[in-house]
């Protein structure tokens, strides 16, 4: 029989090209998704995606579009994982050796970055793009005020006691708020879980920037109990974020904001957030907005 021909990958978060050299062994495919598929393997879950997307930490990106479910990949079937590359059984295999290495991690991107005495720069394109998009069935009313529903109306009560904990830099406390507003919402990674995702990247990008580790340390225990409490790749997500790891995307909307880059070009970068998925990218967006308007040193806060 013919082996499968094997596709090369473009791209690859380097947490997973690092964790494939230092553990390289067998996953099984989670979730099989048109330009996306999910495979377990150890404690993370890695992604595959479709060229043109955005790379997601512990994913690799392929140098061609493809439709996953024709190419034969089907939730179950096993996959080696190596450096060199990723190989289903009887499928065409993803070859890494030539890809390109990316770093996600937000503390690396932002470190040193700003003086923390300065004000947190330009909020208000986030919230212009917001405005413009006027999403109203996830949680981006919690900052536009654009219409409402359910889970806006349950979330936003809940979210003061996950601000004042992280500011109190008490971990009990945030893991307990944390725990009570993961899971809620619309779509494959609840919209609850979008916002939580972007407020951790802000938490991580402040300790990167003023030297304090207390946010980061606290991020990671919210991450671990968000995760506990929705489904298993919201929760790798959250997991991700906890760690200080983001998008492609997300990570660009971080350097701008940080390095006081003019509004137009923060505009079109929350745009690319905003773009993702049905509602995940103005759920992310909007936990973006609203971690910057409370952990800002308190100069935004009310």
């Amino acid at each position: 029989m013919t082996a499968p021909p094997v596709m090369q990958a473009d791209a690859a978060c380097g947490a997973l090209l690092r964790t494939l050299r230092d553990e390289p062994g067998t996953g099984t495919v989670h979730s099989v998704f048109d330009h996306a598929v999910n495979i377990e393997f150890g404690k993370e879950l890695v992604s595959l995606l479709s060229a043109g997307r955005s790379l997601q930490p512990f994913s690799a990106r392929l140098a061609a579009p493809v439709r996953f479910p024709s190419l034969g990949w089907a939730k179950g079937l096993r996959v080696r994982l190596s450096p060199a590359e990723i190989a289903p059984e009887g499928v065409s295999a993803v070859a890494l050796a030539d890809t390109k290495q990316i770093n996600l991690s937000i503390s690396d991107a932002l470190a040193g970055k700003q003086d923390c005495s300065r004000s947190f720069p330009r909020l208000e394109p986030l919230i212009a793009v917001l405005t413009e998009i006027g999403e109203t069935n996830g949680l981006s009313n919690l900052v536009t005020g654009l219409g409402t529903n359910p889970y806006a109306a349950l979330i936003g009560p809940r979210l003061p006691c996950l601000y004042a904990a992280v500011e109190r830099g008490d971990m009990a406390a945030a893991k307990t708020a944390a725990a009570r507003i993961a899971g809620c919402g619309i779509g494959l990674t609840p919209s609850s879980d979008d916002l939580l995702t972007g407020y951790l990247s802000v938490l991580h990008a402040l300790s990167a920037v003023d030297g304090n580790g207390q946010r980061s340390r606290i991020a990671a225990g919210i991450a671990c109990a968000a995760a506990q409490k929705t489904n298993r790749i919201s929760g790798a997500f959250l997991l991700q974020s906890g760690r200080g790891l983001v998008s492609e995307d997300v990570l660009t909307l971080l350097k701008d904001l940080f390095s006081n880059s003019d509004a137009g070009r923060i505009t079109a970068a929350a745009r690319r957030v905003a773009a993702f998925g049905s509602t995940s990218g103005t759920d992310t967006l909007t936990g973006i907005v609203l971690a910057i308007i409370h952990h800002n040193g308190g100069k935004n806060s009310g």
